[in-house]
């Protein structure tokens, strides 16, 4: 009896501060998950201000969102449509032939419809973006961009969410963005 009593306490002693270990490494990696959304959606507003800023230097040629618009030979991302954008890459429009060999440049910014894919990770850069093969893995991340002008050539409201999930079990977590951002 003494035994089964020794037993029951230890276990006890044993179980308390294992449940309190799991539950730290939980919030750990949701504290991660969360920072990575954060830095995601950062990420797309920077990316949609280089264009913006772009577009500036160039006189706003075709107008200072044209690479977002319908009109562009990019994608639409005006709203209610929403667009995917990989910072990773370097040409803003749609597929174009670069340099000598005319190797197809993919394009930065692409539409996706309502709903965006999963936003992929390269092992061997440390980038996100939608890569395919060799080192880039999908992620739990899924970033969609939605940008509505307000006031039409002067302001936008440039709106990133970024949705994930840290494991099965989890409930699908979001962090969203918005920014306005104007025609300066």
């Amino acid at each position: 009896m003494e035994t089964l009593i020794a037993i029951a306490v230890l276990s006890l002693a044993i179980t308390g501060p294992m449940v309190i270990a799991q539950k730290g490494i939980g919030s750990a990696i949701y504290a991660r998950d969360e920072v990575t959304a954060f830095y995601l959606a950062q990420e797309a507003i920077e990316y949609v201000r280089n264009v913006r800023d772009t577009n500036r230097i160039d006189g706003y040629a075709n107008g200072w969102l044209w690479e977002f618009g319908s009109s562009s030979a990019g994608a639409n991302c005006m709203h209610p449509n929403k667009c995917q954008i990989d910072a990773s890459q370097l040409s803003f429009m749609s597929p174009v032939p670069q340099g000598p060999t005319s190797t197809v440049v993919p394009a930065a910014i692409s539409s996706c419809g309502v709903s965006c894919p999963p936003i992929d990770f390269n092992s061997a850069t440390n980038f996100y973006g939608y890569g395919t093969g060799g080192t880039w893995t999908p992620t739990q991340f899924t970033r969609t961009v939605d940008i509505n002008e307000i006031n039409l050539g002067i302001e936008a409201v440039v709106t990133v969410t970024v949705s994930w999930q840290t494991n099965i079990f989890s409930p699908t977590e979001s962090f969203v963005i918005a920014e306005h951002i104007f025609a300066f």
